[in-house]
């Protein structure tokens, strides 16, 4: 899977721990024009009540030398087609302080849903998240 610059290099499903309400996730590195690799997007299969309020069924990180490219943005351009063969939309979330995400996500055309409080039961909560962005995205 590729889309302008960037292209996803497929690592391995992560097992979900359903009594966390953790579903599986398919696991690609992004690998930029230079092949190096420079970063990760994960694509999160379940609809739990953690998947649709803080984890979202999309992840990323761009790790720092590579941030200001947009390859967030490609990646998951890259990766839509993968996702249409499992949902129609799906939930992106992000910090309220994380504005290269959200401007990811808007860039993406996601809808902005609303913000939502992060149960103290969560994994999020533990690693300091409190509020939630939640937008749904039709890739």
């Amino acid at each position: 899977m590729a889309f302008d610059q960037v292209s996803l290099f497929f690592i391995c499903v992560l097992p979900g721990t359903p009594s966390l309400g953790l579903v599986p996730a398919y696991h690609f590195h992004i690998i930029e024009p230079g092949d190096a690799d420079a970063g990760h997007i994960n694509f999160r299969v379940g609809d739990t009540p953690h998947i649709l309020q803080c984890a979202g069924h999309i992840g990323y990180e761009v790790t720092e030398p590579f941030r200001g490219h947009h390859y967030a943005y490609q990646a998951c351009q890259a990766i839509a087609p993968f996702i249409r063969t499992f949902y129609d939309d799906v939930t992106i979330t992000c910090n309220p302080d994380n504005i290269p995400s959200m401007r990811t996500i808007e860039r993406l055309g996601a809808i902005f849903l609303d913000e939502v409080p992060v149960p103290q039961s969560d994994p999020h909560y533990l690693s300091g998240a409190r509020i939630k962005r939640r937008y749904r995205w039709k890739p």
